[in-house]
């Protein structure tokens, strides 16, 4: 993430699309082609796939968020971009698996490496060059004395980005598995009902750029988000194997929508925490922050689910993570209306 925001902030999105939209196709065709039985092989490509990743992430986000940056659709853009993400995992798991059975897992990857490399050197052919896509001066960028310059005024949505981030991976990875175990759904009908989820997310990432566009503070909306995360965790920690499975389905929309529908206002608040020129940078710390967040806490749920031989403990620690997450942004909205007041006695 760090090198990646580096590069995007000397180098400007268009060269980055172009350079890693190359090295992702390059990557996933070698993966497709090759299909390697050996782990260790298998381990260095999605290694290099994973290297190459956060650099697509953010140039997408970096160019979103200049583009509209102090526009009065700010929150709107950004809600849709973010959005793009769990429309595309919905694709993906109606999409991928059929066409893993239908055709062969070679095929699925080669269509992935085409669409991943395609799209984004096809993003970055839309791009103005660089400097020209920045609408003021641009600032020398100091690598690791720069992110460190950062910590602390992003300090708040670091926090938020590291406790709030596991949320829709751990959904990912263990809904799956729970439905199966305490309902019996089968793993390619479970799909679905996780593409739900994803929807939820889908719709309230637009939802709430829109909100914000109107007027309601990004933080408070945030807030309130998480908070209707960590009750649907809650609930899922206690609901009963008797539940029917057409709730489920409607339930695990609003799970959705909780776990996932504060990422594009995160985007948001880290744009008016941090400068036009050192954007890159900025999205990067809050992308490396969610993912060592990820890093902790799915072993952490591993072992968990190992000891307790049930799902239901992680959805409630993960339930008490997304409450610890809520109280940091609340805290921040405590520090600026603190500062606020002090600036006007001042003046």
């Amino acid at each position: 993430m760090l090198p990646a925001g580096l590069v995007l902030d000397r180098l400007g999105p268009k060269r980055v699309a172009w350079g890693s939209g190359a090295a992702i196709l390059t990557v996933m065709l070698s993966l497709a082609l090759w299909l390697p039985r050996n782990f260790g092989d298998l381990a260095f490509l999605l290694g290099l796939a994973g290297l190459f990743l956060p650099a697509l992430s953010l140039t997408g986000n970096t160019a979103v968020t200049k583009a509209f940056d102090g526009s009065p659709r700010e929150g709107l853009a950004i809600g849709i971009r973010q959005a793009a993400t769990p429309l595309g995992g919905i694709l993906a798991a109606n999409l991928f698996p059929l066409l893993v059975k239908i055709w062969s897992l070679k095929v699925v990857l080669l269509i992935i490496a085409l669409n991943a490399g395609g799209w984004a050197m096809g993003f970055a052919w839309t791009l103005k060059p660089f400097p020209a896509d920045h609408p003021v001066p641009r600032i020398r960028t100091q690598g690791l004395r720069t992110a460190i310059s950062q910590l602390s005024p992003l300090r708040y949505p670091l926090l938020t980005s590291f406790l709030l981030g596991p949320g829709q991976y751990a959904l990912l990875t263990y809904a799956l598995l729970d439905l199966n175990e305490r309902w019996h759904i089968p793993l390619e009908l479970a799909g679905p009902i996780i593409a739900m989820a994803l929807a939820g997310g889908f719709v309230a990432r637009i939802l709430m750029g829109r909100q914000m566009d109107r007027g309601t503070d990004a933080k408070k909306l945030i807030i309130r988000t998480a908070l209707v995360g960590s009750s649907a965790l809650a609930v899922w920690a206690l609901l009963p194997a008797s539940t029917p499975v057409t709730v489920i389905i409607v339930f695990f929309f609003a799970l959705g929508a909780g776990l996932d529908g504060w990422n594009g206002l995160l985007t948001v608040w880290v744009t008016q925490a941090s400068s036009t020129a050192q954007r890159g940078m900025a999205l990067a710390l809050i992308g490396m922050s969610a993912f060592l967040g990820i890093v902790l806490f799915m072993p952490l749920f591993g072992l968990l689910i190992r000891v307790s031989q049930s799902y239901r403990p992680i959805w409630g620690l993960l339930a008490l993570i997304y409450l610890t997450g809520t109280y940091f942004v609340w805290r921040s909205k405590k520090s600026d209306v603190a500062t606020d007041a002090k600036a006007s006695q001042n003046v």
